[in-house]
């Protein structure tokens, strides 16, 4: 484990940019002779909104495209600035008919209309199979009202589009096979704040020497990956009592399965609850390994590897299951480590034992993940993707 601090900035919340400045930033960069892009996302949030819209907007500050986010509440400013716009992108909102008039009136002015989405969560087919992995309680009608109408009007407003963007191919294929219409790639990235915070992680920690206890780490930043631990927790708990210098440290949310209660009062299991994005950065930062193991199914293999690359900029190795993002991105043994369930053990024993062999694979992840999720490489890959729908 090491002992990370860091000045984190005051304002935890950067994308609360005012609608006045918004709007002047679409203004210039037409008076630039910059292509526009309008995305609509439902409200501010941390999770899809953060890497669907902020760190867009924030890479195309520069380049041949500049994107903008604006939220449903403010549909009547959209509506006057589609004259401006090459693209309007509805990012993962739900059907409604102040959005079907603003599809309506983009269409008619030759607007191509895009639908951006990073879950497989606009097709009523795969309900029960996200419901299930997500761990849902259906105690009463109400909840399957609200888990039908939420996927249905995704759906609908998918409908609308003339085409998608998403986070990886296989998402892009099965929103091919519902919806018949072209897809683009936008992978999700690092933005500006993390990047200097990781920074600040990285250089404190190659002054130091990590000691112990080694530290597992495992980063829920919802409180549906309960089925997703369940797979690992009977690994992890042999690993602690296998290794008395070891501790897991889980950040977010968390159902500890009864089994784990007498680590948990030993102190030997130590939770966390969520942190903002930039405080996350530096609690990666101080473990050991960061584990991200998923069911596997076709609803993970939607998912980005965003864990994984987060984890690298700080420096820390990942070990993840194989879903199709995380076995496309991390080169086995190389950038960090898959495991199927079963292998956790080993892989994890053998990252404790080889602290040469971690240094070295979080060296090579962060080099990887640093052209890859950032800078000019997303920034290209997001007018790629624009380009491809407005010519």
């Amino acid at each position: 484990m090491y002992k990370i601090t860091c000045e984190l900035p005051v304002n935890r919340e950067p994308w609360n940019i005012p609608l006045e400045q918004r709007i002047k930033t679409v203004l210039s960069a037409v008076n630039k002779g910059r292509n526009v892009a309008l995305m609509v996302y439902e409200r501010e949030d941390t999770s899809t909104f953060r890497y669907r819209c902020y760190n867009v907007y924030q890479i195309t500050s520069c380049g041949s495209w500049q994107s903008v986010y604006f939220f449903m509440h403010e549909l009547d400013a959209v509506e006057k600035l589609l004259g401006k716009c090459r693209l309007l992108v509805l990012t993962r909102v739900k059907w409604s008919y102040p959005l079907n008039n603003l599809v309506g009136r983009a269409k008619r002015a030759g607007i191509p209309v895009l639908f951006d989405v990073d879950d497989l969560v606009c097709n009523t087919q795969y309900l029960p199979l996200l419901t299930n992995t997500l761990n849902v309680h259906f105690g009463a009608e109400v909840d399957y009202d609200f888990w039908f109408a939420y996927v249905a009007r995704n759906e609908a407003a998918a409908i609308l589009a003339d085409g998608f963007i998403t986070t990886n191919p296989f998402l892009g294929g099965k929103l091919s096979e519902r919806f018949g219409k072209p897809y683009q790639v936008i992978i999700n990235s690092l933005n500006e704040e993390q990047l200097r915070i990781s920074e600040q992680c990285r250089k404190k920690k190659s002054q130091q020497n990590n000691s112990e206890p080694f530290t597992i780490g495992y980063f829920s930043g919802t409180p549906s990956h309960i089925n997703d631990f369940r797979m690992v927790y009977r690994e992890l708990l042999q690993l602690l009592e296998d290794y008395p210098e070891m501790v897991l440290q889980v950040v977010g949310f968390m159902e500890f399965p009864q089994e784990m209660q007498p680590m948990i009062q030993k102190k030997r299991i130590t939770f966390t609850p969520l942190v903002d994005f930039m405080e996350l950065q530096r609690l990666v930062a101080q473990v050991d390994v960061n584990i991200v193991p998923l069911v596997h199914n076709t609803f993970t293999n939607c998912k980005s590897e965003l864990k994984f690359f987060e984890a690298a900029a700080v420096d820390t190795v990942t070990v993840a299951t194989p879903t199709y993002t995380y076995e496309h991105s991390i080169r086995q043994g190389e950038t960090g480590f898959l495991c199927r369930q079963g292998q956790w053990y080993d892989t994890i024993a053998m990252l404790y034992q080889q602290p040469e062999l971690r240094k070295q694979t979080a060296e090579q992840a962060e080099a990887y993940c640093l052209d890859t999720y950032a800078g000019d490489t997303f920034r290209k890959q997001v007018c790629a993707a624009y380009d491809y729908f407005a010519k």
